[in-house]
């Protein structure tokens, strides 16, 4: 019989490598999920539909119409996942010991997922209690460059209202910063170790540089500030420079990651990281360049009075809603005009840890949670 419950789905997805290739240029992304959701979606009777996105890489999606076209809830999930690398349990094992499901993904977010899937065998079982459209949409790419879900924008399609099932703690989150990464270089000039002075080293022209980015992080980028939100925060994740021992480098790179709050422009932020960064440094330091973002993710804030916001508040028993700092696909949905919150079960903490697991009691809560919001933004009559 096709697999029906959160732990069965949820354990199955789990088993199947995902690894966003961004992550492991040796993965070949979600398609093994891919199938896998489109087999378990025919088996069970859905209107099961395949968009492909990358080569190989492909959205799911399953449709539930009951009575009508509208209200149209979507449910989005992604299926990739982050690297594997430095974890300390099997990553794919999908093993239930201790109360817990463990392996890559069982939080962020193919446990969420799960409850999804779930929810919609659920919601047909009882097609009484509810009236209008549940899509269920699975994408890729969530983790890099939102490929997946940009696709599922393209397609237009009318939704009323969106749930993003990120680990929240089932929580009712109503807005979260987005993010903007790219690269700052400093250039030397190439010479032989033993004449050092004969070249001019890029690494060392980068230290003051990253000095002085702590300083804009700690000091003016903190100023963009919005109310519900904590400020606008830097850090500096990768750095990489030089080609030997042996040699004076000639370049270094470091990348940096933004994170911003609602209608904070990542022109005007990187402008004045220019200007504070020209201000401080020393004119004998050498020249830099800031790079483009590789990639931009926009910060969404749905209102808390919106009946989307308030409906899930109450039906999840929860006094109010809040914002996170990290990013997901919500952003880009709100961004193209469709009311979005994010709910759903374990916690972030969780997500892309070396031992990362999600508890039986938080899968069959998830999928409860999703049901009874359908039935609250779709009643009956």
């Amino acid at each position: 019989m096709p697999l029906r419950t959160p732990l069965e789905i949820a354990q199955a997805l789990v088993r199947l490598p995902s690894v966003n290739p961004h992550h492991d240029p040796a993965s070949a992304g979600e398609g093994l999920v891919a199938d896998w959701l489109d087999a378990w979606g025919r088996s069970h009777g859905f209107d099961t539909f395949r968009q492909n996105v990358l080569p190989g890489r492909d959205n799911i999606f399953f449709r539930l119409r009951n009575g009508a076209d509208h209200p149209h809830l979507l449910l989005n999930g992604h299926t990739d996942t982050v690297s594997v690398a430095g974890m300390i349990i099997p990553p794919f094992s999908g093993n239930v010991h201790d109360g817990r499901l463990w392996g890559r993904g069982s939080t962020d977010m193919k446990g969420p997922l799960a409850g999804m899937l779930a929810a919609l065998l659920q919601l047909r079982e009882s097609a009484a209690t509810w009236r209008g459209t549940v899509t269920v949409g699975c994408v890729v790419e969530e983790e890099t460059q939102y490929r997946g879900i940009l696709a599922l924008i393209e397609r237009k399609e009318p939704y009323d209202f969106a749930i993003v099932g990120e680990p929240t703690g089932l929580r009712v989150v109503r807005g979260c910063k987005g993010a903007f990464r790219f690269s700052v270089r400093t250039t030397g000039r190439a010479a032989h170790s033993s004449e050092p002075d004969k070249g001019r080293n890029a690494i060392v022209a980068m230290a003051p540089v990253l000095e002085v980015l702590q300083d804009y992080f700690d000091t003016d980028l903190r100023r963009f500030q919005v109310e519900g939100f904590t400020p606008s925060t830097g850090s500096i994740g990768l750095i990489e420079g030089g080609s030997g021992i042996n040699i004076v480098p000639e370049t270094c790179a470091i990348q940096i990651d933004i994170r911003s709050v609602p209608g904070q422009s990542w022109d005007e932020t990187l402008a004045a990281m220019q200007a504070h960064l020209s201000r401080k440094l020393p004119a004998s330091n050498g020249s830099f360049v800031i790079d483009p973002p590789l990639n931009i993710s926009p910060a969404f804030s749905t209102p808390p009075d919106h009946p989307l916001v308030r409906t899930a508040c109450e039906v999840l028993g929860r006094t109010h809603s809040e914002t996170v700092a990290f990013g997901c696909d919500a952003s880009k949905m709100a961004a193209a005009g469709i009311p979005s919150i994010i709910v759903g079960p374990s916690e972030i903490a969780r997500a892309h840890t070396a031992d990362e697991s999600i508890g039986l009691d938080e899968l069959e809560a998830g999928c409860d949670a999703y049901v009874r919001l359908a039935r609250a933004l779709l009643p009956p009559n």
